[in-house]
């Protein structure tokens, strides 16, 4: 097992001294190490993230603070950007996805990691060579400690239900279509046949994954291009027309969140990140009388998948910097263990390899096995792309996407004014930076 990384822990000792007269003065509290960290709003009341940060205290001996943010995560993203404009010092600063990592680069708000990773000895290369996040200087910011793969789940009870063959890769996204069709029509309105939320990827999923791009040559919005409007028109259809999942307004209605999936038994597809297999595998919090199944994403013309990258990084401002390095490189090691997530990790020993998937496995019940995951996940046949939106005002970008789509999806525009509202909104946005 590699060597933990343990570095710059200052401890501040106070002991017994002696003064001009030779006396005695009375002795100074020890100060015990902290570090402080606002966790991702998802990760805050999970088990797993309480069990991580207790063994990092009982590794280093230095404890960790939680100070929490109230709202879902994109609001709590939002006041996190606030705190730091604001000069908050707080220690560790999590971030998932390379849109919101982009942001906060662009502000400004993370202590750089090159020469104090160096100065500790931490070979990063050899460690997370070709997912450390490098700037055109060779500087960098963050610690990556996850890389979270989309894959399809399902539940195998509808589809054994409505007598329709679990999926196989490869697939295209005809055959996706064709099977919530069958499904939905066999369940009788007693479910639906997927489940797709408002967010991106999701409600442009066939433009991104054929990587049009977002963005013009000369740097103004390109969602004019028609497939955009025609990934929009394919997803209004399948909630509002065709039916087979439920609509914007219907999941609106229900107040439908990140974790609606694992909530119900009446959707039987769904797509995400293989970090939801969490959700799954934890029936205290989670319970299901069905079992589950995973299969590589649909695809069309170009083979790709959608990956997030997840970070920690050293505020600018921490009040405890060397404490903060420290937790952010045990991090990056050591948080995929607890979350039962794929890290980014590229000296992986073989035993580790095997653990990856095989924990995820064992916690579903017989659910899924280490090749189903595998499979899913890892041999595919599909090249990795980003799930963000990276670009200018990407964050922007991201929330008018989704304002526009849902006054689309709840039929108080048409698709040629979202598609222009889109493009027309954003390019004000980028004109003004």
């Amino acid at each position: 097992m590699r060597k933990h990384l343990l570095i710059g822990l200052l401890v501040l000792l106070a002991g017994m001294s002696l003064g001009a007269t030779g006396k005695t003065e009375e002795p100074v509290a020890v100060q015990k190490p902290i570090v402080t960290t606002i966790p991702l709003a998802s990760y805050a009341t999970e088990g797993w993230y309480k069990a991580m940060n207790e063994a990092f205290t009982a590794e280093t001996g230095i404890s960790v603070e939680v100070q929490l943010t109230p709202g879902n995560n994109d609001e709590q993203v939002a006041k996190v950007n606030l705190d730091l404009l604001s000069g908050s010092t707080v220690d560790v600063i999590p971030t998932l996805g390379p849109r919101d990592l982009a942001t906060r680069l662009e502000a400004g708000f993370f202590a750089p990691l090159k020469a104090a990773t160096a100065k500790a000895n931490v070979d990063v290369s050899a460690i997370w060579g070709k997912y450390i996040d490098y700037d055109a200087t060779g500087e960098f910011y963050s610690i990556p400690n996850k890389q979270e793969i989309y894959t399809l789940y399902y539940n195998k009870d509808l589809f054994d239900r409505a007598g329709v063959p679990y999926p196989t890769s490869p697939w295209s996204w005809a055959d996706y279509e064709e099977t919530a069709r069958k499904i939905t029509e066999a369940l009788g309105g007693s479910g639906y046949g997927a489940l797709i939320r408002l967010e991106t990827p999701h409600v442009i999923f066939k433009a991104m994954q054929n990587e049009v791009p977002l963005y013009k040559a000369d740097g103004t919005s390109n969602f004019d291009d028609p497939a955009f409007a025609e990934s929009l028109k394919w997803f209004y259809e399948m909630g509002n027309v065709k039916k087979y999942m439920m609509s914007v307004r219907q999941l609106n209605a229900e107040k439908a969140s990140w974790n609606y999936w694992a909530t119900v038994d009446s959707m039987a597809m769904f797509i995400q990140g293989n970090w939801f297999t969490r959700l799954l595998n934890s029936p205290d919090q989670y319970p299901r009388s069905w079992d589950y199944g995973v299969v590589a994403i649909p695809a069309d013309s170009k083979k790709n998948n959608f990956v997030s990258m997840s970070y920690a990084s050293v505020n600018k401002n921490a009040a405890h910097p060397n404490e903060a390095l420290q937790y952010v490189l045990w991090l990056g090691q050591n948080q995929w263990k607890f979350e039962k997530g794929i890290p980014a990790l590229v000296n992986l020993t073989e035993e580790e390899q095997k653990e990856i998937f095989k924990n995820t496995a064992d916690a579903s019940g017989g659910s899924i096995t280490v090749q189903d995951l595998n499979r899913a996940l890892i041999d595919n046949g599909l090249n990795v792309i980003n799930a963000d939106i990276v670009g200018p005002a990407a964050a922007q970008y991201n929330q008018i996407i989704k304002e526009e789509a849902e006054r689309y999806c709840t039929d108080q525009q048409s698709l040629k004014e979202t598609t222009t509202r889109i493009k027309t909104r954003m390019d004000e946005v980028l004109k003004n930076l």
